[in-house]
């Protein structure tokens, strides 16, 4: 079970390209969110509290490309490598179902958004926001079920 280090390399890049990308996404959008504070009109405005969320999704994203990154470099070492992607892939399911929490939580605020501009389009862009959160975490139980049945199994 030994992946080609090639293939290691590649992923191990895109996740570190990704969380690039999300971290300089957050830095865009922080002096909008400091503009709301000096403005007072963080809690007038419902993007703000979408904001708001995000950035505290956004800590358990990259808690899970953390783990991803433990996930690749257990299969470059195979001594306790299952016991090791065990693990991540555990808190992986965790952090995907708090930021699944924190979807639904600003659910509400996609309608209010939603029923102001008119556009149902965008509770359906709330909806999704939701599922796909819990369709990785469901993945990962799978994948923790299956891996469990093999190390039972071997």
């Amino acid at each position: 079970m030994n992946p080609p280090k090639l293939s290691v390399f590649l992923l191990k890049s895109c996740l570190f390209v990704l969380s690039l990308g999300l971290l300089g996404l957050a830095g865009y959008a922080i002096p909008t969110l400091l503009n709301g504070i000096k403005s007072s009109i963080i809690f007038e405005k419902p993007g703000y509290v979408v904001l708001i969320v995000a950035y505290i999704a956004l800590i358990p994203l990259l808690a899970s490309i953390f783990h991803g990154f433990r996930i690749l470099s257990a299969f470059t070492k195979s001594q306790d490598a299952a016991i090791r992607i065990s693990s991540s892939s555990n808190s992986i399911k965790k952090a995907f179902l708090v930021i699944a929490v924190l979807a639904i939580s600003i659910l509400p605020v996609f309608f209010y958004i939603g029923q102001l501009d008119d556009a149902p389009g965008l509770v359906l862009v709330g909806i999704s926001i939701v599922i796909i959160p819990l369709a990785i975490s469901a993945f990962f139980n799978c994948t923790q079920y299956m891996m469990k049945k093999h190390i039972v199994t071997s």
